[in-house]
């Protein structure tokens, strides 16, 4: 099975897509590029530890319909025209109190400010979330399939990533390793 990051990176690399995402966010295009290295494996490891959780796989699903099957690679200039409206809130409520820290650190290893990253953030989500929804057949998908493909690809893209990896150390190192993707973050570097 292809990992969902690598997929979504060659689309990210085809054409003027990183262009056009960086002019959109208003950052340099490889520290854009980097940035969203970064934060497509952190985001799976969100929706998955998300998943584990009573109720969760539910929440992740709403993410899901949320976007209504469509997936903002194939139709990007759209995307990033319309953009913003709404992704905010799939950030904040997939990445909860760990959103600050993982902007500062991914912010701290590209050299963007943290708003960039922020932008970056409100970007990536719709962008797994579309590639998920594609992988798992547009929604006719069930709750214990999403959590074993959530699991899955989770594993492989922070595995795949010595740069998530690094970020992952630095945030359990700060945060005491507790709670949320923390949790998910150190079962998978142990």
């Amino acid at each position: 099975m292809d990992s969902i990051v690598e997929e979504l990176m060659k689309q990210v690399a085809s054409g003027d897509n990183l262009a056009s995402i960086s002019q959109s966010v208003g950052g340099d295009p490889s520290a854009v590029q980097s940035a969203l290295g970064m934060a497509m494996p952190l985001i799976l490891g969100s929706m998955s530890n998300n998943a584990s959780k009573s109720g969760g796989t539910d929440a992740v699903m709403g993410m899901l319909s949320q976007m209504g099957g469509s997936n903002p690679m194939e139709n990007l200039s759209g995307f990033l025209g319309g953009q913003q409206s709404g992704t905010s809130g799939l950030v904040s409520s997939l990445l909860g109190s760990q959103l600050g820290p993982i902007q500062d650190a991914i912010a701290k290893k590209t050299g963007l400010p943290p708003a960039v990253v922020g932008k970056i953030l409100q970007i990536a989500v719709p962008m797994v979330l579309g590639q998920l929804s594609k992988m798992g057949g547009g929604g006719g998908m069930d709750k214990s399939g999403l959590t074993s493909l959530l699991g899955e690809q989770s594993k492989m893209a922070m595995q795949s990533s010595p740069e998530v990896a690094d970020i992952a150390q630095q945030l359990l190192a700060s945060q005491g390793g507790s709670g949320g993707i923390m949790n998910t973050l150190k079962n998978l570097f142990k």
